[in-house]
């Protein structure tokens, strides 16, 4: 935001500015080794609760918290986050730590609130984002690395107790990173070289042949961000390009070798066979392992909107604490001759539904509509800042905006918010938006002031 934010350089770094490294460094941990980063620390006091108990006392010596709660997407926030914690404070007793650990999903939005109190008490702070982030782009070859390490040689990483891996780079996550960095690189914040281009590219092979989450996250923002920087041509011809490139590596696979479908989703074969498998599941007519992955998602939602609408839990929900899937009886065997078998799943594979689940109608309305007001408030500053021709701040907003619904399109299929890995990056994003936006009202009000006392007769 160099040429919209000019101000003074300063000379020593303030608690908030090392702060703001230290957040940085947390979430470059999250992108490049998954839960191994998540679970360092001395239980209960992991690096995402560190981070989250530092960022607390900042906020608090920021002086900024009244005013981060002067925006309707704000307000919603904390009003959620208090429902939340009424629905889990009586099931503490009874579940224990799993009512804290399902209640994340939300309170991680306390991220959201730090972050917004660091950018209204100096603006500065959104130029040293990017400049972190721009860092993380470069970055993209390490998370190749940590990708193939996790999807290849799973039992060789070193592990915390027996099912935890030191390193463990999901594709949902990978997803996510892949559209802000192209995003990024979209709006001309930096220039991607030849190492960074390829990693990406393989990185999205990789991961969409994995997982159709990550893949939509991926492709449905970036050509958003796209059509919105005007660049049909350039749309173009990558689509041209990529059809041509895939039908080749296609056929080419055809001739060689036989597909034979996955028995389970994590072990689906990196081809191009695969992709389009995926891609027919998206539309209901995928292989029979893609569509009853898809089909237990669905059924289970049934269950979970059955019981919401129709049950006694319309009003109060279930509770933060009860494990969902051995409740509504979708509960997965473990596999015994998996050596390293993953804990069950708790979450019905869709924050939106987890949120219906337990914290009811109210949570479920409050969430929905929080994610709507802050879509319509990064909507509205977007527009706002490319009418008055500012190109820097329109980027901005479209790269937060396409991050966000990046992990947003992750989240409706697959257990993302409930986790640091994701949710700590998405309130991250959540509050950095906000902070933007008010930051980019300010400054419009100061010109527009500056503008009337310059022209007294206008």
């Amino acid at each position: 935001m160099s040429e919209t934010i000019r101000y003074a350089s300063r000379q020593v770094p303030t608690a908030g500015d090392r702060y703001l490294g230290l957040l940085a460094i947390v979430l470059l941990g999250y992108a490049l080794m998954g839960k191994g980063f998540a679970y360092i620390g001395i239980p209960p006091l992991y690096v995402g609760e560190v981070a989250c108990l530092l960022g607390i006392l900042t906020f608090v010596r920021s002086g900024a918290c009244v005013a981060s709660l002067a925006t309707l997407p704000s307000v919603l926030l904390a009003t959620l986050m208090i429902w939340v914690i009424l629905r889990t404070i009586p099931y503490v007793d009874v579940y224990g730590f799993d009512a804290l650990r399902d209640s994340v999903i939300i309170l991680y939005g306390i991220f959201a609130f730090i972050v917004i109190a660091l950018l209204l008490e100096d603006e500065r702070r959104i130029d040293t984002a990017l400049r972190y982030y721009s860092f993380f782009v470069t970055m993209l070859p390490v998370m190749l690395v940590g990708y193939v390490v996790t999807r290849f040689g799973q039992d060789n990483i070193p592990r915390f107790g027996p099912n935890i891996p030191l390193l463990d780079v999901q594709g949902s996550a990978v997803g996510m990173h892949l559209t802000g960095a192209a995003v990024f690189v979209l709006i001309g914040y930096r220039r991607a070289s030849p190492l960074v281009f390829v990693a990406w590219l393989v990185l999205f092979v990789l991961a969409g042949s994995v997982n159709r989450g990550a893949m939509l996250s991926v492709i449905a923002p970036v050509v958003l961000a796209t059509l919105m920087l005007g660049r049909w041509r350039a749309l173009l011809v990558a689509a041209v390009s990529a059809v041509a490139l895939f039908g080749v590596a296609y056929v080419v696979e055809a001739s060689y070798s036989h597909f034979h479908e996955a028995e389970e989703s994590d072990k689906r074969p990196v081809s191009a066979h695969q992709i389009v498998d995926n891609i027919r599941s998206i539309f209901g007519e995928g292989g029979e392992q893609s569509e009853g992955t898809k089909q237990w998602r669905i059924d289970w939602w049934h269950v979970i909107r059955e019981k919401a609408f129709e049950g006694s839990n319309f009003w109060t929900g279930r509770g933060f604490g009860l494990d969902l899937a051995t409740a509504d009886g979708f509960e997965t065997p473990p596999d015994p001759s998996n050596p390293h078998p993953i804990p069950l799943s708790r979450s019905p594979h869709s924050a939106h539904m987890n949120i219906l689940a337990r914290a009811g109608v109210p949570g479920f309305v409050l969430w929905l509509a929080l994610l709507a007001s802050w879509g319509v408030m990064m909507l509205r500053a977007m527009f706002s800042a490319r009418s008055r021709g500012q190109e820097q701040w329109t980027g901005l907003f479209l790269f937060i905006s396409c991050y966000a619904a990046a992990v947003i399109i992750n989240a409706s299929v697959d257990v993302v918010l409930e986790g640091p890995m994701q949710g700590i990056w998405f309130w991250c994003l959540f509050g950095f938006g906000i902070g933007s936006v008010m930051v980019y009202r300010s400054q419009v009000a100061s010109e527009q002031i500056a503008s009337e006392e310059g022209d007294p007769g206008g």
